[in-house]
This record gives structure tokens, C-alpha cells and sequence, in this order.
């Protein structure tokens, strides 16, 4: 079995059929998408124009995606229009919540909150009907540190969104890939701050450590060459270049695709349904109830010990598949039965 399949959780399961003898299949899900090693979302706050006119057409550039963090009323104030946003989010970008005026959460009373929140939802998602807005960053991180009014924050957004971007809230600059303790940990999504010189010249070694720890980087920018807290453009685009550089060991996603993955994977199981000389049924299910949100497809591994795959199909539909080391690796989605149907001769 390779490192990477035994780097996964497995679940081992013995099958009996009418007429087949007993069969030993191995299945793994993938830590992270495509078995990388780590995770990584990089996100823009506020709605600043460079971010729009320098750092969209960079991450195209780069066929990166990002979440663009987007607080209404500074995007009207940049003049930023709800078209450039749609054109964002054509490229694979995330559009999400900064709230409506980028207030201090903890010092508003709940239904303030709640208004702040749900108010900046509802804008996107009528004026970006391509995607439904999902996540949140809180403005100056109130919501995702340890006191007493910013769990009241959190709890108030919760019906909002199915996670929330903090600030740095602890010594890690990433993410560890357990940092998931209770749902709670999804509303306080660690970030590192790309704020000054020092900041922007530690991105490199940041990854480093998120890939050989196997964690999620969220690195939070502000101004591209222009506004406030402002990266360089020529800074940006190195950055994004170290990136692109680690793209075979490190999943670049927008910052809702992460958490949905996250989430979906260390909830879901696999059971065999069916099995005879042909075809495996299975079962991939987790314990998630709304699909249209949590609908992020998780990648398998089977090790080919007794048969080998000749093709997969989910809901009618094949599903492609890489062979490496013995390992057949596809992505598919909690709900519909996958097929796997056995090569019965070595022509086949």
C-alpha cells in the first residue's frame, strides 16, 4: 500500500456474496482533495479595488481561486461593481460575507448582528446568483478569540454561515488538520495576517510548515497595491507563485470548498452494499443533511489487491479514475450508490 493511502483513515471491510468467496477491499478518504498534503485559501477583505482590478486577473493568471471577503458598503464606497463580483466569481471565486459596514461585532446586540450578517448574505446571493454565500470573516476578528462576548458573536452567526474566518488567534500560523474538536472550531478559522514586509516574506515558510503538518493555510489580505494594509503587487504575484510552485502537494481551494471537505470527510463512512463477480455497490454517506450546501466530492482510495477496477459509475454517470502504485483514486459525493465494476480478464 503507498505512504499516501496509509497516511488516510481506513476502513477495512470483509465481504461474503452468494457463490464469491471472502473479499478483503481496503478503502481510504483522503485527508485533503486528490490526496495533496495540505490545504490552502487565500482571501481578500473589504472589497478594495486592486483586489479586483490587480489581484483577480493575477489569480486567473495563476488559475487560482480565492474568497474575496466583501463588506457592502466599502465596496460601494471603492466603487466596485456587483459585475465585477460576477466576474469573479466566473473564475472559480468565492464571493462571501465581511458583513454590510464592517462593524465591531461584540459590541452590537444579537439582532445587530444577526442583521449585519444576514443583510450581507442576502445581497450577495441576489446580486451573485451563481453561488450562495456561505462563509464569513468577522471584521477585526470579533467572534473568533476566547471571551465571553465574541462566543455570543459566534453563536449569533452560526445560522448564517457554515464557518467563520478569524483572526491569528494562536501561535500556528496554519491550520492543524485536527483542529476540528467540535463544530464550534469552525467558526474560528485560524488566519495569518499578511499585514507588512516581515509577514509577506514568511509566506514560503508558512506553506512549508502547513504541508509537512498536513494543516490548512488561510493567509488574509487587504489592499493589492492600492487602500489600506497594502501588499505590492509585485509581492502578491510572488506569493501566488509560491503557490503555483507546490500546487502537486498542496490543495488551493476557496475557503467554503476547504471547510466542506473538512467537514464531509471526518463524518463520512463506507459501507458495501452489494457485491458479486462483476460489480461492488457502495455506499458513501455522511451524517450532513442539506446537499445543496454540503456537496464537496471526497476523494477515495482502493487498493487493487484481489481485482482490478475497470470502470466507476455514481447516479448513472462515470466517474474517472487514476491508477498509481495499485491504488485506484476518484472523486465522488456522499448520497448516490457508486459502482465499481471489477475487470474480469487481464484484456479487459
Amino acid at each position: 500500500m503507498s505512504k499516501r493511502v496509509l497516511s488516510c483513515f481506513c476502513l477495512c471491510i470483509l465481504l461474503s456474496a452468494n457463490a464469491i468467496a471472502q473479499t478483503l477491499v481496503n478503502f481510504t478518504i483522503a485527508p485533503w482533495k486528490d490526496n495533496k498534503k495540505a490545504a490552502a485559501s487565500i482571501t481578500l477583505d473589504d472589497a478594495i479595488e486592486g483586489q479586483f482590478t490587480i489581484a483577480a486577473p493575477l489569480l486567473k493568471k495563476y488559475s487560482m481561486p480565492a474568497t474575496f471577503f466583501i463588506t457592502t458598503r466599502i465596496m460601494q464606497q471603492q466603487g466596485i461593481t456587483w459585475q465585477m463580483l460576477n466576474n469573479a466569481a466566473a473564475n472559480g471565486n468565492e464571493i462571501a460575507n465581511h458583513t454590510l459596514t464592517h462593524p465591531y461585532l461584540r459590541r452590537l446586540p444579537v439582532d445587530s448582528i444577526a442583521y449585519e450578517v444576514d443583510g450581507c448574505n442576502k445581497l450577495i446571493d441576489s446580486n451573485v446568483p451563481a453561488q450562495k454565500c456561505i462563509t464569513l470573516a468577522y471584521p477585526f476578528g470579533d467572534g473568533g478569540n476566547p471571551t465571553d462576548s465574541e462566543a455570543i458573536v459566534m453563536k449569533a452567526v452560526q445560522p448564517f454561515c457554515i464557518g467563520a474566518r478569524a483572526t491569528r488567534n494562536n501561535k500556528l500560523a496554519y491550520n492543524p488538520y485536527a483542529f476540528a474538536t467540535g463544530n464550534n472550531a469552525y467558526y474560528t478559522i485560524n488566519s495569518d495576517m499578511i499585514a507588512d514586509s516581515a509577514s509577506a516574506a514568511g509566506l514560503p515558510v508558512q506553506l512549508d510548515e502547513t504541508i509537512a503538518a498536513g494543516g490548512w493555510y488561510v493567509p488574509t489580505y487587504h489592499g493589492i497595491e492600492n487602500g489600506w494594509i497594502i501588499t505590492k503587487a509585485a509581492v502578491f504575484e510572488q506569493h501566488l507563485q509560491a503557490f503555483a510552485k507546490r500546487k502537486d502537494v498542496l490543495w488551493i481551494a476557496t475557503f467554503a470548498e476547504v471547510i466542506k471537505y473538512h467537514k464531509e470527510r471526518n463524518c463520512a463512512k463506507i459501507n458495501i452494499t452489494a457485491e458479486d463477480k462483476y460489480n461492488i455497490t457502495l455506499a458513501l454517506t455522511d451524517t450532513l443533511t442539506n446537499t445543496a450546501i454540503w456537496n464537496e466530492p471526497l476523494t477515495l482510495n482502493l487498493q487493487q489487491t484481489e481485482f482490478k477496477v475497470k470502470s466507476i459509475t455514481q447516479g448513472g454517470k462515470n466517474i474517472p479514475f487514476t491508477i498509481a502504485d495499485d491504488v485506484a483514486t476518484f472523486n465522488v459525493m456522499p448520497g448516490n450508490e457508486i459502482i465499481i465494476r471489477k475487470k474480469i480478464t487481464a484484456l479487459e
